[in-house]
């Protein structure tokens, strides 16, 4: 490891670059650094060699589809209950999908409007999230805890899970979506959308509410904020207009007095 230097590092993501994406290509970098950062710790290298290192920009080839309010209100009175709250949650969270179908009454703070997120499901067997970034709390509005506070059966037990089969056992995401949120979409007449689009319309939707990069990187639980700004948040034409009226509004207080043209009259900016 101590023969490895930056231009190594640069040369090894270069070459990977020109076979995956630009976003597996970061996430390399980041794993390589923490490798190396904990090399330097326990003094096996001198320093860090990924520091420094450049990696493509991050770029989103696909085209992420995600939901206007309008579309998921349409969406949400075709689906029954469990459903409804499931989406609802997903919407207005930002929830992976495995930590939607992984949640227990345990992780939920009904008062302070909380989710821990501690545990995801896939294929059916619970984990603990993967990323220390993963591993979070999630905060949620009153509509959310209103809607899982009705949900939530007398008895429960805290280990329970928030949405669960007949037997007690998780759902199943593929069959979930295959039998319920499809042939909802369908009858709402909406394009046809997964768990993930709910996340993405979930970050979409928060980024020009004025919130800061990094709370939105936390509720989504990511690692590195270019995936939170470079995939998951949709730019919104309504949200840039806001943006240039507001930095002109900075400017127009102390506007200085121009001259039209054509008249030769003078005039304040208004």
């Amino acid at each position: 490891m101590s023969e490895i230097g930056a231009a190594d590092v640069q040369m090894f993501l270069t070459q990977v670059s020109k076979r995956v994406s630009s976003r597996t290509v970061l996430s390399l970098r980041n794993r390589l650094s923490k490798i190396f950062a904990t090399a330097a710790l326990w003094e096996y290298v001198q320093r860090n060699p990924v520091k420094g290192v450049q990696v493509p920009a991050l770029e989103d080839v696909k085209k992420r589809l995600t939901l206007t309010p309008e579309q998921f209100w349409k969406l949400y009175k075709e689906l029954p209950e469990p459903y409804q709250t499931m989406a609802l949650l997903a919407v207005l969270s930002g929830l992976r999908c495995g930590e939607i179908f992984g949640l227990r009454w345990r992780y939920v703070d009904l008062e302070d409007g909380v989710v821990v997120v501690a545990e995801t499901v896939y294929h059916g067997l619970s984990s603990r999230p993967k990323t220390k970034a993963s591993n979070r709390k999630v905060f949620v509005g009153a509509l959310v805890m209103e809607a899982l506070a009705r949900l939530k059966p007398h008895g429960s037990g805290l280990d329970d899970f928030v949405f669960k089969t007949v037997g007690g056992t998780t759902l199943n995401p593929n069959n979930v979506r295959n039998r319920v949120l499809i042939p909802a979409c369908k009858r709402a007449g909406i394009p046809l959308v997964g768990w993930h689009a709910f996340r993405y319309t979930y970050s979409t939707w928060a980024n020009p509410s004025g919130e800061s990069i990094k709370a939105l990187q936390n509720q989504l639980g990511h690692v590195d904020s270019r995936i939170t700004l470079g995939v998951y948040v949709q730019p919104i034409p309504e949200a840039q207009r806001l943006i240039a009226a507001k930095v002109e509004g900075v400017l127009l207080p102390v506007a200085p007095k121009f001259t039209a043209p054509g008249n030769g009259s003078e005039r304040v900016i208004q």
